[in-house]
């Protein structure tokens, strides 16, 4: 981004949310002397995107969270959340949570997909915004630097889940847990819930998927209802549950990664946790669109 477009986002940010641009102004990164860090992070790039996303997280979403207490603010750390929506807007929406409440904002790591990283124009900016591509080393640098980072330990595969199987998690990946051993890194287990209903997903195109060069293409019920507005989510309403914290580099050494029994079974805890989560979650939702506390306010 140029030195004038720089400024012009960060004028625009301070006029729209003055409190958010002081929260940016306490962020620093490892400057290579560009402007960004050595996986392309640009503050301002990160300003433009929150100050699009702040809306979609306050209006369309109505997003509350509990437990950000339990996530570090300082050091090396792994958000590890279920996946879920056909477009992943859950990990923008803890993003943009996080920025927005933990005493000390910390901009989020996201890990992408390998395909998403290598897209024109796309894969850049998501640079920009502070996503890393998939790659292994690109994770343990990120770590090392004590960032952040959010891990999806469901992978692509929690993203096309059918309707029927939402907030049924898919078997975890362990390499979460493997970063964390060799980087002692928490673990803090996070439930997303709202984000399965946003797109109602009932089949998978799997020839239009190979025609585009996608992992899935989803079909759904509102596509031929509705037309192009179809690919909006609906407004369902986001609540985010950070647990405490696991810290299985205490009991098991980095020697851990190489017993895969134990690594399979330290990821089972993380994921009967999040489990867990849900489960709670989904008991005390009132509606999935969060109406009902609107239309109590004003009985």
């Amino acid at each position: 981004m140029r030195h004038r477009n720089r400024a012009r986002v960060r004028s625009l940010l301070k006029a729209l949310s003055p409190q958010d641009y002081e929260r940016f102004q306490k962020i620093r990164i490892k400057d290579l002397g560009f402007g960004y860090d050595p996986f392309g992070l640009e503050i301002e790039s990160a300003m433009a995107a929150f100050t699009l996303l702040q809306y979609l997280y306050k209006y369309w979403f109505r997003v509350e969270s509990q437990g950000v207490e339990h996530v570090p603010e300082e050091g090396p750390a792994l958000i590890t959340p279920n996946h879920s929506g056909i477009i992943p807007l859950d990990g923008a929406m803890i993003a943009i949570d996080l920025l927005k409440k933990l005493r000390n904002p910390r901009i989020l790591r996201a890990v992408l997909y390998n395909s998403a990283g290598f897209m024109p124009f796309v894969g850049t900016f998501f640079y920009r915004c502070g996503q890393v591509s998939g790659a292994r080393r690109n994770s343990e640098e990120v770590l090392k630097q004590g960032e952040l980072v959010t891990v999806f330990p469901e992978g692509s595969k929690g993203t096309w889940k059918g309707f029927g199987d939402r907030y049924r998690l898919r078997p975890f990946n362990v390499g979460f847990v493997e970063l964390s051993l060799m980087h002692e890194a928490p673990i803090v287990p996070t439930a997303v819930i709202g984000a399965e209903e946003q797109y109602p997903f009932v089949k998978n195109v799997e020839p239009l998927a190979r025609i585009f060069k996608l992992p899935y293409f989803p079909l759904s019920p509102l596509f031929p209802l509705l037309g192009p507005l179809a690919v909006l989510p609906l407004p369902t309403k986001y609540t985010l549950c950070y647990g405490e914290p696991f810290r299985f580099y205490r009991e098991y050494g980095p020697d851990a990664v190489r017993r895969p029994e134990t690594i399979r079974m330290l990821a089972g805890k993380v994921q009967r946790q999040i489990e867990a989560m849900l489960e709670e979650g989904l008991r005390n939702r009132k509606d999935i669109f969060g109406l009902s506390s609107v239309l109590g306010g004003r009985r």
